[in-house]
């Protein structure tokens, strides 16, 4: 089944009106008219939960619980950690966590304690085991979403002194001896060779630039924080709560933490799609397929925007539809459930101008008349889409010690990941996307979370071919194109992996950057790719950190009728050693020499190096001429704007859905009538697409071509 629903808040509403609990029937009335069937309940709720230490008040959640129960509302409830209650700050201002340069955060918001702080952990712990034992069995509870998106605000690292203690410890156990340590992270340079484990300090802000190997363990070790934090509470709730699923809301691209470690245990993973200023079809998409390759299975959307955000740089009204093409993209994708946040648009606290499925008078919105009639689809479609996935032959990697690595040394500023909110540059090598009239559009605001993955992502989805965005360290060998554009750092089992798969046949496309450095993160002694080289056939010679105003142009030696690719801000020159050179520069000093090369392998395997970094056009042009080879086909042909993705069943099933992301009727022709599922139209061999619109059909086999 879909589950599908909204977030919901009881205890502020009894608070702020003066009908109180009264308000909750008439809310659950209007979520299971809307064709709701889950609510989520309580992340936020510690201090009402309880009061006082060890003092705890579960009643007035009861009564929600029963109330959505009996109007046929299953519920999953939250662990509440993420909000420490006033009585534990004010006992323990020390719980609130340190920024790199020596700033405590003040109380009195959410996400402010420090995963490390001995006292917040032993009270999660004790509201969390009491709230799951005081739940197991009621009835309705399906469920439990573990805290609330961990390491949001930029809290995912802290400079505490229980950090401090914590991160001597877990180097001590990683590396077992001070001269192991020193050796990794290249202590001769500057004379940083530690003696005791008491000298090693948090990598704090600094008058220089601190040893990158110690910067990237420390990311490591903050992440491992919050996975051991997390591990704690999915701990309490597999023992008190075994019949009970148990998932946590991820936030996409989010690069502070490592998902994959973060959501090992889960059964499966939530996140909360937003699309926030910048934000593009393409990228949305990207995310629901990292989300889906976190753990390689289908997952929830937990929160899911359905009017305007608070905290975007610019938060324009969304447009009709809106809520529908969010939806069933999510779906399209491998979501199984769609949860709206949130039900009602508050009248107090920080998130006042955060849109609900009401607004703050409990008028209902656009969003709600479009989630009514989203909630009779999927009472239809549930048959369809049961027991169905996404499927994808090819594969993009994403791993954290590389992201890590470029984010600690870009080596170019137009390259940080944290730029201003309303950042643009109109530059090839960040261009993300392109609207319906093939403009392209560029990377801005929280779009830079996903820039070393964009464009050869959109490249695949402008043309309709599904992408797996999984971990390095996967099973690769059911995709026939696996491209990394960006391994900056390489660990042994990755290399092993890459090349058991290049030996199994697989084509692998290698991106800038790449094998540089070694998983200390130090720089390989040898060329760059490292150990890759050989594999890939090429060394790079020398790298070249462009300007914004510095273009160049390469030439496509073996791809005929390539498209003009311009590129900017990275350029390695590479020196072919058994490989063929598909691409050059044809500007600058370096003109003529190669920027793209392939090694063909024993047994059919590929391997492409790409030594620039470009927008869509060049990993466009790359996969026309890769794909065909590969027999690896579109869905449908493309339709500029209008995004396709599908759902298989292991009974041959194949559900094909059909999103149009432009202002303006997109038409196809079939090769068959055929209906569609949503309206139960018959559609014949002509099908308008208006603006806005999603179509969704059983099969696909009757697919023609855009006009």
């Amino acid at each position: 089944m879909i589950y599908f629903g909204c977030d919901y808040y009881p205890e502020q509403w009894s608070q702020w009106l003066e009908e109180g609990e009264a308000r909750w029937a008439e809310d659950a009335r209007l979520m299971a008219a809307a064709g709701f069937n889950v609510v989520r309940l309580a992340e936020f709720a510690w201090g009402l939960l309880e009061p006082a230490p060890d003092q705890f008040d579960f009643a007035w959640l009861e009564r929600a619980v029963d109330l959505l129960h009996d109007h046929g509302l299953q519920v999953v409830l939250a662990t509440p950690t993420p909000t420490p209650p006033p009585w534990l700050l004010d006992a323990h201002p020390d719980i609130t966590q340190v920024t790199a340069d020596g700033r405590r955060l003040g109380p009195g918001t959410r996400r402010e304690a420090c995963a490390n702080h001995p006292v917040y952990r032993e009270r999660s712990r004790i509201i969390s085991q009491a709230l799951a034992a005081h739940f197991a069995t009621r009835p309705g509870v399906i469920g439990w979403q573990t805290d609330n998106e961990f390491g949001c605000h930029d809290t995912g690292r802290c400079y505490c002194e229980h950090c401090q203690a914590g991160f001597r410890t877990w180097l001590a156990e990683r590396y077992g001896d001070l001269d192991a340590l020193n050796e990794a992270w290249g202590g001769a340079f500057w004379g940083e060779t530690y003696r005791t484990w008491l000298q090693i300090p948090l990598p704090t802000h600094s008058a220089a630039q601190r040893s990158p190997s110690h910067l990237l363990d420390f990311y490591r070790f903050s992440s491992d924080s919050w996975r051991d934090f997390h591990a704690m509470e999915i701990d309490i709730l597999r023992r008190t709560c075994p019949d009970h699923f148990v998932t946590h809301n991820l936030m996409g691209f989010f690069p502070q933490l490592n998902y994959y470690d973060l959501a090992a245990e889960l059964d499966f993973v939530s996140w909360d799609n937003y699309h926030y200023h910048g934000a593009t079809p393409a990228g949305v998409a990207a995310a629901h397929d990292h989300m889906w390759g976190v753990k390689e299975r289908n997952f929830w959307v937990m929160e899911q925007q359905v009017g305007q955000v608070n905290w975007s740089a610019y938060n324009p009204v969304p447009p009709p539809d809106f809520v529908r093409l969010k939806s069933y993209q999510a779906i399209g994708h491998g979501a199984d459930g769609v949860v709206y946040f949130r039900w009602r648009q508050a009248l107090g606290g920080s998130e006042q101008y955060h849109s609900g499925l009401l607004n703050q008078a409990g008028r209902e919105t656009m969003g709600y008349r479009e989630a009514c009639s989203i909630g009779q689809e999927l009472a239809r479609l549930a048959s369809v889409l049961e027991g169905t996935e996404p499927r994808a032959q090819v594969a993009i990697l994403l791993d954290y010690d590389s992201r890590w690595a470029l984010q600690l040394q870009p080596h170019n500023s137009r390259l940080r990941h944290d730029p201003p909110a309303d950042y643009s540059l109109e530059n090839p090598a960040l261009e993300v996307d392109r609207d319906a009239f093939h403009e392209p559009r560029y990377l801005t605001g929280r779009a830079y979370l996903a820039w070393p993955f964009s464009a050869a992502y959109t490249a695949f989805w402008e043309r309709n071919v599904p992408v797996a965005v999984v971990a390095p360290e996967s099973d690769l060998s059911r995709y026939k194109l696996v491209c990394a554009p960006f391994l900056n750092l390489l660990r042994p089992a990755v290399v092993e992996n890459l090349k058991r798969y290049v030996a199994g046949g697989g084509t692998l496309v290698l991106g800038p950057r790449t094998g540089f450095k070694d998983e200390s993160n130090r720089l390989f002694a040898s060329p760059q790719p490292g150990p890759l080289a050989e594999l890939a056939g090429v060394t790079v010679r020398f790298f070249d950190s462009l300007e914004p105003e510095r273009i160049n142009v390469l030439r496509w030696e073996q791809i005929h009728g390539a498209r003009r690719t311009e590129i900017g801000l990275w350029a390695e020159v590479l020196d072919p050693v058994g490989a063929e050179v598909i691409a050059t520069y044809t500007q600058d000093w370096y003109a003529g020499e190669a920027a793209i090369t392939a090694r063909r392998h024993e047994g059919g395997g590929h391997a492409l190096y790409v030594g620039a970094m470009g927008g869509p056009t060049l990993y466009a042009n790359l996969f026309d001429w890769l794909l065909r080879d590969l027999d690896v086909h579109p869905l449908i042909p493309s339709m500029p704007g209008v995004e396709v993705c599908a759902r298989y069943g292991e009974d041959g099933r194949r559900v094909i859905f059909l999103l149009n992301h432009t202002g303006q009727v997109q038409r196809f022709t079939l090769a068959r009538p055929v209906q569609e599922l949503l309206s139960g139209e018959e559609f014949s061999t002509f099908v308008r697409l208006r603006p806005g619109q999603v179509a969704i059909f059983e099969d696909g086999s009757q697919f023609g071509q855009a006009l």
